[in-house]
C-alpha cells in the first residue's frame, strides 16, 4: 500500500530521500573490539585502476564517487579480487550536496558496498572500522555516514562498527517547488552546531 502510494505521488510531482546519520569522532583510535578480516583478506586505499578492472558491476559503480576531495577504501579477497568498497567525501566534492552540515577536518561516507556472495563475512564492518582508523591518520577529526532509512543491514553495520546514530536528513520535493524542502533532525549525541529542526531550500542528494 505505502509503495503503490509514493509511486503515485512521484507521478504527480512528489518524491522524497530519508538518511540515518550516523558518526564516529576521530580524535584517538578507536576504542574497543575490532572486527577480524577472513585470512588473506586485505584492506586498501583503491585507485581507479583498481575499481575500473574489477569484475563486479556494483565495484566499478563506485566509479562516479571517485575524484578530487574523495578518497575509496576496499577490501580484497583472498584471490586478490576487490569485493567490498566505501567512497568518503570531503570539502568542495561534498559541499555539491551538503545534505548535513560539516565542520572543518570532517567527513562524510557517501557510499559502501559489498559483492552479494561476499556478504555475512564482516567485510563492511572491518572496512568501516579502518577506513575511520587511516582518516583519523591523514588528520580529520570526524566522519560522518548517511544510510537510507530503511537500509537496516547498513545500519547494523555502522553500529557494529562502534558509529552513534546522531540524527535524521529528510529531503520532500513537491509539485510545482523547483528546490525541495530540507529537514535535518539530530539526536542528543549529535554535535552541537546542528540544529535540532530547520526547515529550509536545498540542493538534492543522491540515494
Amino acid at each position: 500500500m505505502v509503495t503503490q502510494a509514493l509511486a503515485w505521488l512521484r507521478r504527480i510531482g512528489f518524491d522524497y530521500s530519508c538518511f540515518m546519520i550516523y558518526s564516529t569522532p576521530l580524535t584517538e583510535a578507536a576504542p574497543g573490539t575490532r572486527a577480524k578480516l577472513p585470512p588473506n583478506y586485505r584492506i586498501a586505499e583503491l585507485a581507479t585502476v583498481d575499481l575500473d578492472r574489477s569484475p563486479h558491476p556494483e565495484m566499478r559503480d563506485c566509479l562516479s564517487y571517485i575524484g578530487t576531495d574523495a578518497l575509496i577504501y576496499g577490501v580484497f579477497s583472498s584471490e586478490g579480487v576487490l569485493v567490498c568498497a566505501q567512497c568518503i567525501w570531503f570539502g568542495d566534492r561534498y559541499r555539491k550536496v551538503r545534505f548535513w552540515p560539516l565542520a572543518a577536518g570532517e567527513a562524510v561516507s557517501m557510499h559502501m558496498i559489498s559483492v552479494a556472495a561476499e556478504r555475512r563475512k564482516g567485510l563492511a564492518t572491518c572496512l568501516k572500522q579502518e577506513s575511520a582508523e587511516r582518516m583519523r591518520k591523514r588528520g580529520f577529526t570526524r566522519l560522518y555516514s548517511r544510510i537510507w532509512w530503511t537500509n537496516h543491514a547498513s545500519r547494523r553495520v555502522s553500529e557494529r562498527a562502534g558509529w552513534n546514530h546522531v540524527g535524521t536528513v529528510l529531503e520532500v520535493k513537491l509539485p510545482g517547488r523547483r528546490q525541495p524542502l530540507h529537514f535535518v533532525r539530530r539526536q542528543h549525541t549529535a554535535p552541537a552546531f546542528v540544529e535540532t529542526m530547520t526547515a529550509t531550500t536545498g540542493s538534492g542528494s543522491p540515494r
